[in-house]
């Protein structure tokens, strides 16, 4: 009876062992993705995570049955029963680890979301001041535009204001000489005397220059 019970825990405790090393492996896989973390969680990642925790699970089993053999057997060895305490604590080690890990991914997952998600905010700002700039730039250069449009009304209204002053006085003088030509008409001999005034006129003029001219000459001749 002793040899079986000793059989027994023998076998269960190789299957505990299997696990153990295999267990190893897995977290180690498992570490790289706390390294290498993606904003979402992968198929791959997933996998190895249920992998982990069903292993770490059967592990549990495994142990419940070699507590249930030496529970069974009062006179099992010592040995056996620190293979069992061992195995227990390794059992232990591994879900802190493997605890660990996983809020290590998750923290590094949680930081490059909200990384991006700064991110995305400043480039929605930049973005929105980008539409404002151009928003307030147009309406800067309508007004612009408005105010030319103001400044050219105003010049053209001054022209026609010029123009039509010029033509004011233009029609004065025409009514100015249309009047001395009536005024000529009704008083005869008028034109004639104007006329001997200015060749009286132009007559002085002649004799001045005259008068002038010789007196330059002796000057220069006397001199």
């Amino acid at each position: 009876m002793s040899k079986t019970i000793s059989s027994s825990f023998v076998t269960v405790r190789g299957q505990a062992i299997s696990l153990e090393t295999q267990t190893d492996s897995l977290l180690s896989r498992y570490s790289t993705f706390a390294q290498t973390t993606s904003s979402e969680q992968t198929g791959k990642e997933k996998k190895l995570d249920t992998q982990i925790e069903n292993t770490l699970k059967k592990r549990q089993d495994i142990i419940d049955s070699l507590n249930d053999i030496c529970n069974e057997n009062p006179s099992i060895s010592a040995s056996k029963l620190s293979q069992l305490q061992r195995h227990k604590e390794i059992l232990q080690e591994h879900w802190k680890n493997f605890q660990n890990i996983r809020s290590s991914i998750q923290q590094e997952r949680n930081r490059l979301n909200l990384l991006f998600s700064v991110k995305n905010d400043i480039a929605q700002h930049n973005s929105n001041t980008n539409i404002n700039d151009e928003e307030e730039y147009i309406q800067d250069e309508s007004r612009r535009i408005d105010q030319s449009h103001n400044v050219v009304d105003r010049l053209i209204s001054q022209a026609w204001e010029t123009r039509d002053h010029f033509t004011a006085q233009n029609n004065v003088l025409n009514n100015v000489n249309n009047k001395t030509l009536q005024v000529l008409q009704r008083i005869p001999g008028l034109n004639h005397l104007l006329g001997k005034i200015n060749t009286r006129r132009k007559k002085n003029a002649v004799i001045l220059a005259s008068v002038m001219t010789i007196c330059i000459l002796l000057l220069f001749f006397t001199w």
